[in-house]
Formats: structure tokens, sequence, C-alpha cells
């Protein structure tokens, strides 16, 4: 251990450069969709099958309408649907096991399979996978007797916070079943040049310096930074190594200031994205879904977040505050975004700060069913108990989509893979509806990209780097724009957010947009401990 540590003075600040990047590697292959929970892994396996025969036949009725050999509207399609799926588990003794499908002498369908409230599809990981995406070099590392959480707190720690000093004191302190793969881990990270040394670290102090009170920053895509007094919280972390998607700085998780808390809202990959995470402090409260608001399904974020080696994992259900100085952060119910209608616990969160409101609504909104937080008075119920909101964050998505090709689909009953759901429908006429309920002074738009940094192969990507691709997403869209002028009659700006814009507080509680400009941009934020990076030394 000795030889590693002498490579830098104790005193010195010892942080993963920002171009580089780990993620957990699992003993085996996962599942359909792992960390999914209220049904035995098995089971899913089944249904996931079954869908995947069955989407060649699929594809097939698809392509006559599309072929003029069959109609839009054919009443028997569903019906045909169904029995060529029942046929298809009745073949198989192994989905038969696990489904249960047929027609009934009455002639509905039936279509069973076994729920398990207990059961989630955890992974175990066995080792790290770590790149240098300015070197290009990749490399991997087995745990011997360390666990993944031992490995996620130690990753944790390297964020440029901590003095070399601290990080051997913890690797010492971490169990001699942890602290030789700990110690591995580093020497392999500066084998691999991932390792940054500084003599100060000065970045929360930056942070303050270039925000204020009750500011929100954000920081591409569906992120928010929010200031609360001298702490901030995080909301929905999506971030990117520098180089790893495109070539220009990122944000990075060593680049923010310490969050004193972190809240995920659902279950989505750019959400809750787990190489984000793992550069994150674990000893922060982070705050989730709670499993008491599922119909049938969850998301299990305590067992993700274990292995990741957060150790505060506080579950919110709707209705519940997470209390601070001066207010609080509130579980908001979250509909929508879901065209197999499977009802996932989700939340958007409302920040009731000093009588100052803010609703990160991210991408609620109508289910296929019509429900929604203002045809189940959910808004209603949030201006009668903390009064008008001054800033929403809002998607606009407006996808629609078949339901066979939506991510949960073996979930949702097989008549229904042909017609069209729902997956993130937001109108303009809907969001003029909320922001005229929620008494809202501006509505932000965000949550589809907003940054240059983020790659532009994502369907939901707006990149000014991609503007072609971009409109053929969104030629049947209504224009996002044209939210504008519903806003205006009741009072209400509209705002096209851009990461590093910042909403701030005005006097008569409504919101001006600042731009952090070159003061929060990534190479800046870098360069404050650093100087120049390596690469741009040597050119």
């Amino acid at each position: 251990m000795a030889n590693i540590w002498n490579s830098w003075g104790p005193d010195h600040y010892l942080g993963l450069y920002p171009w580089t990047w780990t993620q957990l590697e699992s003993a085996e292959l996962p599942g359909p969709f792992p960390f999914f929970g209220g049904v035995d892994p098995e089971v899913i396996a089944s249904l996931q099958e079954a869908h995947h025969l069955m989407q060649s036949a699929i594809d097939t009725a698809i392509s006559d309408v599309f072929a003029h050999r069959g109609p839009l509207d054919d009443p028997e399609r569903r019906r045909r649907l169904e029995d060529a799926y029942a046929e298809l588990v009745q073949s198989r003794p192994h989905l038969r096991a696990h489904i249960r499908c047929g027609r009934r002498p009455d002639g509905t369908f039936q279509w069973e399979y076994p729920l398990d409230p207990g059961k989630s599809a955890t992974m175990t990981y066995v080792g790290i996978h770590g790149f240098n995406a300015a070197t290009k070099q990749v490399f991997p590392l087995r745990f011997n007797g360390a666990t993944a959480s031992a490995i996620g707190k130690f990753l944790g720690l390297l964020d440029g916070t901590h003095t070399v000093a601290e990080l051997r004191t913890a690797v010492e302190n971490a169990g001699p079943g942890n602290a030789g793969d700990l110690t591995h881990l580093l020497e392999n990270l500066k084998a691999y040049d991932c390792l940054g040394i500084a003599q100060r670290s000065s970045i929360h102090s930056h942070w303050l310096a270039s925000t204020q009170d009750r500011d929100m920053i954000h920081l591409g895509h569906a992120a928010l930074l929010y200031r609360q007094q001298d702490q901030f919280f995080l909301f929905d972390p999506w971030l990117l190594p520098w180089f790893a998607e495109v070539a220009i700085p990122s944000l990075w998780g060593s680049l923010l200031p310490r969050p004193a808390a972190l809240f995920l809202t659902h279950d989505h990959d750019d959400h809750v994205d787990p190489r984000t995470l793992l550069t994150m402090p674990k000893d922060i409260p982070v705050i989730v879904p709670s499993r008491k608001d599922r119909r049938k399904f969850y998301y299990d974020y305590p067992a993700v977040l274990r292995e990741l080696g957060f150790t505060r994992v506080i579950e919110l259900a709707h209705g519940e505050t997470f209390p601070f100085e001066g207010g609080c952060v509130a579980s908001v119910p979250f509909f929508g975004e879901d065209p197999c209608d499977i009802e996932m616990p989700r939340n958007c969160y409302l920040i009731a700060d000093r009588g100052r409101n803010t609703l990160v609504h991210v991408d609620s909104g109508p289910t296929n069913a019509g429900r929604s937080a203002l045809t189940e008075g959910v808004i209603d119920d949030l201006v009668k108990r903390y009064g008008p909101i001054s800033t929403i964050f809002a998607s606009q998505q407006q996808l629609q989509e078949l339901r066979t090709y939506a991510v949960h689909a073996c979930l949702s009953p097989p008549g229904q893979w042909l017609e069209v759901g729902e997956d993130g429908f937001l109108t303009n006429s809907y969001l003029a509806q909320l922001a005229t309920a929620a008494k809202v002074r501006l509505f932000v738009s965000y949550a589809t990209g907003g940054a240059d940094w983020y790659p532009d192969h994502l369907s939901f990507m707006f990149s000014r780097r991609n503007p072609a691709r971009t409109a053929l997403l969104t030629a049947n869209w209504e224009r996002p724009e044209a939210l504008k002028d519903k806003l205006a009659p009741v009072g209400c700006g509209y705002h096209y957010t851009r990461a590093l814009d910042i909403f701030r507080a005005t006097p008569d509680v409504g919101t001006t947009v600042v731009s952090a400009g070159e003061t929060l941009f990534p190479l800046q934020l870098y360069r404050l401990d650093h100087g120049d990076p390596p690469f741009m030394k040597k050119r």
C-alpha cells in the first residue's frame, strides 16, 4: 500500500479526471428489466420471450396496414392477436408454467401471470470497467474480496474534495476484505492516467460565488441543481464524462458542488444513470419514489442504490415531504409516460422554499385513461397547500407509439399491442391548462437535451448539431414555442432552456433567466484547481 500512497503529497486533493468513467460489471447477463420489482424475474423472462416470438408476426400485420392490404381499424385484429399469443404459449411448456391464457367459454380472453411483491430482478457485481475517454484506453478489474458497495463508496470519494491522507484512511478503515481491492483499483486508475492531483478544492465555493440563494440551475436534459441557502439539491443527474460521446467538455460529477440531497423522479435511464451515480458521494440522502405507491410493479431503487454504495435511501410516498430549514421538498404524483399502463411508482417534486414554489414536473402527463395531475386534483391541492407555483420545469415531448414497441410491452395485455398509447404525450393545450391551474409565472421547457455534449443518436435528444433529425422526429408535433401564446393570457412566460441557464427569483415572486456563460462552463470549472488539461498542454 505504501508505494501507491507515496506517489502524492498527503495534503493534496486527489480525484478522477472528468474524462474518466467507471461502470460496474455483473456476474451474468442482466434479465430483461434489471431491478424491476413485483414479479419473479423468471416470469418476466417468459413474458419477454413470448413477446419476442410474436414480434415478427406483429411487424407483418403493421406492414399490411401500410401496404393498404389491411384496414387501419380492423375489428378482428385484437382477437387474432390474442389467439395467436395463446397458441404460442400453449405450444411451449416452459411458457405455460408462468402464463395462463386462452379464450374463455364466454369469448373473453384470459391472460394471467403470478405476481410477487417481494421479488425483484437484482444484479450481482463482480468487477468494474474503467475507461479513459481522452486516451481511449479501457481496463477491467475483478473484485477479489470487496463488494460493489465498497467500491462505489470509494469512487464517490474520488471527486477531488478529499486529500490523499483522507483517502488512505478510508481505504485502511474499509477492512481487510476491501482494502486490497480498493488499493488495486487506485493502482489501475493511476496506471491508466485517470487521476488528477491538486493543491486545493474550490469547486463548491466557486458554485456558491457564482449562484444565489433559491437559484435553479439547468445542467442539461432533466438534471437540475437547486441552491437552498448554502446547500444544493440535485435532481435527476444524467451527466457525461468528457469526450465519451462528443468532442467537447461536458459536466461531470466532480465539477458539481457536493449535493446535500439527491432526488430521483422515475425509472428511465436518462433519470437514473448508474454511471453518473457512481461519481456521487455515497453518504448523502437519496430521495426516491416509494413502494407504498405501487399498484403492481415497482423499480427497486433501494437494491440498485445499495449496490452503488449509497447508505441513506429515503422512499418518499406521494404527499410526504423532505424538510429543510425554511421549507421542504414535497413528493407529487407522476402520471403517464407509460404506454403499457403498468403505473410504476414515480415522483414529481415541489420545492417550497420560504414562500417560493418550484415544481419539477419532468415527463409527467395524461395517461391513456385520461388520468393526470389536473383530473386527479393534484395541482389544485398543491396550490391550496403551498400557494401559487412560481416556476414549473416540464417536458414538451409529444410521443405516441404502438404499444408493442414500448419498453415494458410484454407486461401489457397482448390484445393491446397493436393499439396506440401515449409515451409522454404532452400537448400545448394540456400544458397551458397545467400552468393556469398552478398559477405559474414561468414555464420552462426542458428534458429534451439542452446541451451540446449529449449524444445525438437518442431519439429524444434535441441538439443544434442535428436539426434535420430533430425535424424528422417532431414533424407532426405541435410547435413547442407555440405554447408561449397559450400562456400569455394568464400572465405566464415561456422559456426553452439550455444547459447552464440559471432561474433566479425576483422580488415579486417571479423568475428571471440568467446565463452562467463562462463562469460554470465545464472547462472553466476544471481549470479552477488543475489549470489546462494535460492533453491541451501537450498541444
